[in-house]
Order: C-alpha cells, then sequence, then structure tokens
C-alpha cells in the first residue's frame, strides 16, 4: 500500500499512457470502437475471432460443453492442449459479454487493456528493481517496452501480448531472489508464463539462465543463489506440468510436425547492418518472409545500454557478462542454428526472430543500470556512443540498400537523436535544471514510441489488410442466423456442417457447429493425414484441414449433415431446410452418418495409395467405404470431353498445360471451354491439379456450368468462383438423373498466364452410392453429444466394431453399459471399439491424458517450494541470529 500511495499518478499514467496511445495510434488507422475498419488483421480474423468466439460460447453453454474437447474444428479437437497456446489469458472471460457480432469490438478493448497492463507491469517491476529512480525516468521506459516494436507491429496476435504482462513482474521476482532471497514472485510470475504460453515460457527460461547467469557477477559468486535459481525454477516448472505435460503429450502422439532441419550456415535475407536498420523510427520491413528481427525499444534505451559499458562501478567481467549475452543474441539473429535453437528447433510459419524481444528486454535492464549510475557518465562517453550511433546510422543508409527506410523515417530519427544528444549534455553539465529537464525528455521518448507504433501498425494494416467491418458484418448476418438454425435442428443430437465458401476455416468454431475444416498450430497430423489421402486439401504441416473441394461420399462417410452452400450446384441427396434467406443457403443431408459407423466383425484399415493423382484420391475414397460397409462397390468413373475450346494460347510440356493470352485480346483473363455429356444418375466432378497463377493477387477460378440444349442455345445452370488453393481438387459440377449436354468453362480472372496438370472428369454413381449409404446408415448408431463426450446407442445382431470419424488420442476412454473397454486406434488416424451384439450404451469420454499426473505435479511443485521456501527462510534467519 505505501507503494501505491507514493507512485498513485505514475502507475495510473503507467497504464494510461500505453493504452490511450495505442487508442490514438489505431483511430489515426481507422480503428476504434464500432469503427468500419475492425482490429482483425491476420491471424486475428482467421483464428483469434474464433477462438474467443469459442470461449464465450462455452461460457454461455452453462457447463455443458465442456473446457477439454470440442467437435467445431478439425473432427475434433484436444480443447486442453489447444488452450496452451491459445487461450491461457486471465483476460478471456470477459468474452462473457459479447457475442459473435461485436467480437471485433472486443478484441478491440482487450487488445488495448493488454497494451496498459503491460506498462503497468513495467512500471511497477523497474520501480522497485531501481528504487532510487525518478518516477518519470522508469515511466518512461516502462512506456517504451510496452511499445516496442514486436509488440507493435504484432498487436493483431492478441494472445502473445499476456507473456509481456507477465515478463517484468518475472524480471523484478529474479532480482528479489537473488537480492533478498524472496522467492514467491519469481515462482508465480514463471509459473504462470509456462501454463499461459508454453512456446514463450521456453525462450523466456532459456533467457534466464543467461540473464541469471550476467547478474550473478555483480557480486561474489553464491552458491545459494545459484540454489535458490535453480530449485524455484524447476519446482515452477514442475508445477506448470498441470499444463505442459498434457500438452506436451498431445503434440508428441498427434502432431507430425518434425523439428526443422537446418539448411545453411546463416538465416535467410541477414545483412550486415540489420540490427541498426530495425533501430530507425518507425523501421517496418514485413512479419511475414524474409523479415529481420523486430528489435526497436527506443533510441534513448539503446544509447543508454551502450553507456553501460563505460560506467565505473560496473566489474570488467559484469561488461563482458553482458556483452556475451549482446553477442548471443545477435549471432542468433544470423546463424540459423541459433536462431532455431531459441525457438525450439522449429522454424516459425512467417514472424520470424520470435524471441527478438528478449533482446529488447535486455536493452531495458541494461538502460535502467545505466540510468541508475549516470552521475559516472562525461561528454566524451556520450560523444563516443553517439558517434557510433551516426557512423552506423549513416553506413545503414548508405550501403544497407533497406527499402523500407524512407526519407522522413531518417529525418525522424535524426532530429530525435539530436534532441536526445542536447538533452543528455545538458543531464551531465546540469546547465538547466534535472527537474525540468526530465519531464522534456519524458515527452520526447513517449512521443517517439508514438511515432514508432503509428509506423508499426500501419506497416500492419498494409501488409495484412484490417478487415472491413461491413465485410465481417455481413459474413456474420448470413452464417450466425444459419448456425443457430442447425443447433435448433439438431440439438445435442451429434451432425457436422460445413462452409462450401467458407469465410475462414475457424467458423465452427466461431458460430459454434460441428465441422472438419481447422487452421491453427495445434492440431492433430495423423488424421489431417489420412484426409489428406482422402481428399481433403491440407499442407505440408497439416496446419490447415480444409473441408471444400471433396465428395459426397466424404460427406457421408464423416457426418456432414449440413452444407451452407451459397453459389455452387445442387449436390445430390441435399435438400434445402428452407425458402427463405438466409437460411434458404442451408442444405441438408440425407445420406450423412453418425459419428459411428458400425462394422461387422472387425474393421480392417483399408490400403491407401499414397500418390497425389486424382485417381489415387478415388480409389482410397472407395477402398474406405468398402472397409467399412464389409461389401465391393464401383462408386466413381471417369468420363471425356466431347470437344475443348479456348481464344488463348495454348502450351505445355508432359502433364502440365499453360493458357497465355494473346497480345491482341482485350480480355482481363483466360479461359478454356469443355464439352462433356454427364452420365444419368450422377453427381460429376471436374478435377484440375495444381493450378499455377500468373497474378498471386488473383488465386481464383470461375467455373461456370450451362445445359446445352442445341448447337445455338446454351442455359447456364451454375457459376461460382473457388479459391483453389485453399480446397482439395473436386470441382462440384452438379447432380443429372438423365444424361445430359453441358459447357464447363474454367475463367482465371485477372490473370494473363494459368498453368495446370491435365484435367479430369469423374462422375458419382448416385445409385450405387444410395445403397451403399443405406446400409451404412441401418448400422450407423444415434449419437447423443455430452459434456466432453458423446454417448452412441447400438443395436446389432452381431458383434462387431464401432468407427468412430474422430481423430485418435490416448485422452478418450469408452464404457459400454457402465463397462470400461478398449479404445483402439483405426485407419492410422481414427477411434474404434469392439462392442458386443444386441442393444447397448456406448459412452465416450474425454480427458487429457497426462492431466492427472500434471495435476499431481502442481500440487507436488507448490508443496514442495513452500516446504523449500520456508526452510532456507528459517537456515536465513538462524545465520542472522549467529552473526548477532
Amino acid at each position: 500500500m505505501k507503494f501505491i500511495k507514493k507512485n498513485k499518478w505514475s502507475l495510473l499514467a503507467s497504464f494510461l499512457l500505453p493504452l490511450v496511445l495505442m487508442a490514438i495510434i489505431l483511430a489515426i488507422t481507422g480503428i476504434y470502437w464500432g469503427s468500419s475498419r475492425s482490429i482483425l488483421a491476420g491471424d486475428a480474423y482467421h483464428q483469434y475471432v474464433a477462438i474467443h468466439s469459442l470461449y464465450r460460447n462455452i461460457l454461455h453453454s452453462g457447463g455443458s460443453q465442456g473446457f477439454l474437447y470440442t467437435f467445431t474444428s478439425g473432427l475434433g479437437l484436444n480443447l486442453y492442449a489447444f488452450s496452451a497456446y491459445y487461450m491461457g489469458s486471465f483476460l478471456m472471460p470477459f468474452t462473457f459479454f459479447f457475442n459473435v457480432h461485436n467480437m471485433p469490438d472486443a478484441l478491440y478493448l482487450l487488445t488495448l487493456i493488454k497494451f496498459g497492463l503491460i506498462g503497468l507491469s513495467a512500471f511497477i517491476s523497474f520501480k522497485n528493481m531501481y528504487k532510487k529512480l525518478p518516477q518519470v525516468v522508469v515511466l518512461s521506459l516502462s512506456v517504451a517496452f510496452s511499445l516496442m516494436s514486436f509488440l507493435t507491429s504484432q498487436l493483431e496476435i492478441i494472445m502473445w501480448l499476456d507473456v509481456f504482462i507477465l515478463l517484468p513482474l518475472i524480471i523484478w521476482g529474479l532480482h528479489r531472489l537473488m537480492n533478498e532471497q524472496k522467492r514467491w514472485l519469481y515462482f508465480i510470475s514463471l509459473l504462470i508464463v509456462f501454463i499461459q504460453n508454453y512456446y514463450f515460457g521456453f525462450m523466456i527460461a532459456l533467457f534466464l539462465v543467461f540473464y541469471f547467469l550476467a547478474r550473478m557477477t555483480f557480486d561474489k559468486w553464491s552458491w545459494h543463489k545459484v540454489l535458490d535459481f535453480v530449485v524455484t525454477s524447476l519446482l515452477a516448472g514442475l508445477s506448470s506440468l498441470i499444463m505442459l505435460l498434457p500438452m506436451y503429450l498431445d503434440l508428441r502422439a498427434n502432431n507430425s510436425d518434425a523439428l526443422t532441419s537446418l539448411s545453411g550456415l546463416f538465416t535467410e535475407n541477414a545483412h550486415l547492418f540489420d540490427l541498426f536498420a530495425k533501430n530507425f523510427v518507425g523501421a517496418y520491413d514485413t512479419t511475414q518472409f524474409d523479415a529481420i528481427p523486430m528489435i526497436y525499444v527506443g533510441m534513448v534505451p539503446l544509447g543508454l545500454a551502450f553507456l553501460f559499458f563505460f560506467a565505473k562501478s560496473i566489474k570488467r567481467r559484469t561488461k563482458f557478462a553482458f556483452l556475451g549475452l549482446l553477442v548471443l543474441f545477435i549471432a542468433s539473429f544470423y546463424l540459423q542454428a541459433l536462431d532455431l535453437f531459441w525457438q525450439g528447433m522449429h522454424s516459425p510459419n512467417m514472424f520470424l526472430h520470435r524471441y527478438a524481444f528478449l533482446f529488447s528486454l535486455l536493452i531495458i535492464l541494461m538502460a535502467l543500470e545505466s540510468c541508475k549510475r549516470w552521475k559516472e557518465f562525461r561528454t566524451w562517453h556520450l560523444l563516443v556512443v553517439s558517434a557510433v550511433f551516426a557512423l552506423f546510422y549513416l553506413a545503414t543508409f548508405y550501403f544497407g540498400h533497406y527499402h523500407y527506410l524512407t526519407t522522413v523515417q531518417i529525418i525522424l530519427t535524426f532530429l530525435f537523436g539530436l534532441a536526445y544528444f542536447i538533452l543528455g549534455l545538458n543531464l551531465i553539465h546540469r546547465w538547466v535544471s534535472i527537474r525540468a529537464l526530465i519531464p522534456v525528455l519524458f515527452v520526447f521518448m513517449v512521443s517517439e514510441a508514438g511515432v514508432n507504433g503509428l509506423y508499426q501498425v500501419q506497416g500492419v494494416q498494409k501488409e495484412w489488410n484490417f478487415a472491413s467491418r461491413d465485410y465481417y458484418n455481413r459474413q456474420v448476418d448470413t452464417l450466425a442466423p444459419i448456425a443457430e438454425k442447425i443447433n435448433a435442428l439438431t440439438g445435442t443430437t451429434f451432425a457436422r456442417t460445413d462452409n462450401t465458401n467458407p469465410d475462414t476455416a475457424n467458423d465452427g468454431m466461431k458460430y459454434n457447429f460441428n465441422t472438419i475444416s481447422q487452421f491453427s498450430s495445434v492440431r492433430n497430423s495423423n488424421s489431417s493425414s489420412i484426409m489428406r489421402q482422402l481428399g481433403f486439401h491440407t499442407d505440408s504441416t497439416y496446419l490447415n484441414l480444409r473441408y471444400p473441394g471433396n465428395t459426397l461420399l466424404m460427406d457421408a462417410l464423416f457426418g456432414v449433415k449440413y452444407n451452407i452452400n451459397q453459389s455452387q450446384p445442387e449436390k445430390y441427396g441435399f435438400k434445402s431446410v428452407s425458402k427463405t434467406s438466409p437460411l434458404n443457403v442451408l442444405n441438408e443431408n440425407q445420406e450423412a452418418l453418425s459419428l459411428g459407423i458400425f462394422v461387422p466383425g472387425e474393421f480392417v484399415n483399408a490400403k491407401f495409395e499414397d500418390r497425389d493423382e486424382t485417381s489415387a484420391i478415388l480409389n482410397n475414397q472407395t477402398a474406405f467405404v468398402d472397409a467399412l460397409s464389409k461389401t465391393k462397390t464401383t462408386l466413381f468413373q471417369p468420363f471425356y470431353t466431347t470437344s475443348e475450346a479456348t481464344s488463348d494460347k495454348i502450351t505445355g510440356t508432359g502433364d502440365s498445360v499453360t493458357l497465355t493470352r494473346p497480345e491482341s485480346s482485350t480480355d482481363n483473363e483466360v479461359s478454356v471451354t469443355y464439352g462433356i455429356t454427364a452420365p444419368a444418375h450422377s453427381q460429376i466432378y471436374l478435377s484440375v491439379p495444381n493450378i499455377s497463377y500468373i497474378n498471386s493477387n488473383a488465386e481464383n477460378t470461375l467455373v461456370t456450368i450451362s445445359n446445352v440444349e442445341n448447337n445455338k442455345i446454351t442455359r447456364t445452370l451454375s457459376s461460382y468462383y473457388i479459391g483453389t488453393n485453399d480446397t482439395g481438387r473436386f470441382m462440384n459440377l452438379g447432380t443429372f438423373s438423365k444424361a445430359t449436354d453441358l459447357k464447363v468453362t474454367l475463367a482465371f480472372p485477372e490473370n494473363s498466364q494459368v498453368s495446370f496438370d491435365t484435367t479430369s472428369f469423374w462422375s458419382l454413381d448416385t445409385q450405387a452410392y444410395s445403397q451403399v449409404m443405406s446400409t451404412l446408415k441401418a448400422r450407423s448408431p444415434k449419437t447423443q453429444l455430452t459434456k466432453n463426450g458423446a454417448t452412441l446407442q447400438t443395436n446389432t445382431s452381431e458383434k462387431g466394431e464401432v468407427f468412430l470419424s474422430i481423430p485418435y488420442d490416448k485422452g478418450w476412454s469408452a464404457k459400454i453399459d457402465g463397462k470400461t473397454v478398449k479404445v483402439s486406434k483405426a485407419q492410422e488416424g481414427f477411434m474404434k471399439v469392439q462392442v458386443p451384439a444386441g442393444k447397448h450404451t456406448l459412452r465416450l469420454s474425454f480427458f487429457p491424458n497426462g492431466l492427472k499426473t500434471g495435476i499431481l505435479c502442481f500440487v507436488l511443485g507448490i508443496v514442495l517450494f513452500i516446504t523449500y521456501d520456508v526452510l532456507r527462510r528459517k537456515s536465513s534467519l538462524k545465520k542472522i541470529a549467529q552473526k548477532d
């Protein structure tokens, strides 16, 4: 309380200044409460608004959904392990007061609050670490910390911001542990950061080891301090296993994304003057690929960090220790092995050098040490540092070739640098009262942080584009009522839903319906690998699992009961649930199966062909349904074009075809038209593998299907766009009860050249399909969703196995009529349970693998820490008493 009373206005300012500055920066960019431009850029639109909506939906479910598992993403998702990376924020519960319509405002508000809390945490920590420093100086550095480029350039990744609320507290806790033998703050703050975000927790843990060793050089070596640091850190790690152990077991078992192998000695796009290039005011290159580290934390902290090496009261060994730590970071930015080491030997997907914030933190900490010793510095120290800075800034400008450095940024850097040099001389010589100069310095530093922050946020806008609120609202106004209708139709009955033209791959999370699609860093690679072999779009790391671009057969087998189909042709067996907009685009699949499929005897894994060819994928689909139905079916057949026409130039080698627009053409696209005859009783598809567009900003294909009544008259049946990079390879051309002559046109708007592999047309025999689905539906047990699980009712004349289209996870357990039964892996990525003949209740329950052990470790770690702390305090008191 004494600290609060003494620093109350600075505490308030430390919270409000970063918050207000970010509010002004966002407002200048066109973002404010209820603005037409949302704060949703990049992953904020595609992931975080959906994740916050999911959290809100769980809260509003009254506990019926549970926090351990969800079917709203990727066929099913270990939500507990997922939350270790995405949902650890203490502020998440505030989503209760919002809904999907106004969730962008929630993210806007939470972003501002988090920046304010970062500033507050920094001030409290820095002021307690350096009690004699003036409040204004500490406040200036806390603002610089809270608005460092690492944060402002990546503010859309809202889950990262919480780490920086805790980071100053961890450092303060470490100082207390070393200087005062007080361990609680360090233990609690480190434990929380491990639980909230294990990824950044790993980087922070590495830094703490190096920083502790560097700080040990200030005084005599003390094994007691080493013991305190090691034991407290390890016990915090032990307690954090309540989150880390289930997460680790999930990643090890279900995520096959291997460690990154070294491809060379140096990191990509690294150049000599990178560090100074990114210390120009407002420097922003990219947060995508080929980025160089976001290390800017202010010119004054950087200058003070250099002055650290001129302080007489700092021992030479300490200077070498901190120099070594700086060199380690700089080497890490350039050497690929060290760069990967900080990031767990896994190369990030964009947002490179994710440990760069630790370099900025080190600069701030060294600056604080220099401020503590300001009286030791002389004019020549300031001149040397200024000359070195000027030399490197000039060299960067003349020899660096950094295209993103503008004339305005160079002028701003020069003017701020000149101002700081003059202020520094005045502070050394005291030509003007220090009390008058420090507030001026404060104004300059806050202004510099604000200007730099503005450049960073505007860089995000140019590169990622903060999504239009009108666009967001149009999607919500269309999809939210449909999701409500789906939930009203299904209740607790299991059903999956997917959108043929999704807004994002996480629409299920966002709107609260069960889905196949997923886009996240935490995913089940084993099941996604099987889905790839069955024709669903994934990438090499299985970061994505996309629904669009597959066949009716996959819809049925994976329980896709509903389609949101706003533009594509009608699909066989799908019936519209309403004629009223927007529900008229919701179609119900009459052939959809449930979560489980009973297989008489034993389910034997189908043998899949691991070839990236359309025929192989369809063979896999047929083999899969045969394994489930215990039959031999012929469902898919190729058929061929009757004509092919284009006004563009056709070239190509092997299986590849290239369309090039003639120079004389006035069209803004290339196109090709195929004549075909759709077989009777068929659902037909066109496969166009590996489309390559010359215009990377227009990677869409317009598919037009026309009925040919005679040689002169054609009637357009359907026309729709498809983003082929995020879909499977099957373009839906519609269903036909009788043989029909058609023309199919593929147009590639705003592209003068497009290449693709050989096209092929395929038909699904709807009569054979209906027959096999009738067999499987009769064996598909009714399924009700329960909290973190499901209940299936089986009624069979013989024993067998229930195949479950749930990604395999060791956290699943099963009981039949109350008796525990084994859950086995099926088809390398899914599950099956053996059931006896007759009528039975199969209950599936999910409890994360390792959580029970993690809870024990959590309790044990806290008990051991309390015991250790009490014993160490008693030992210290005994030593004091003996001295007295």
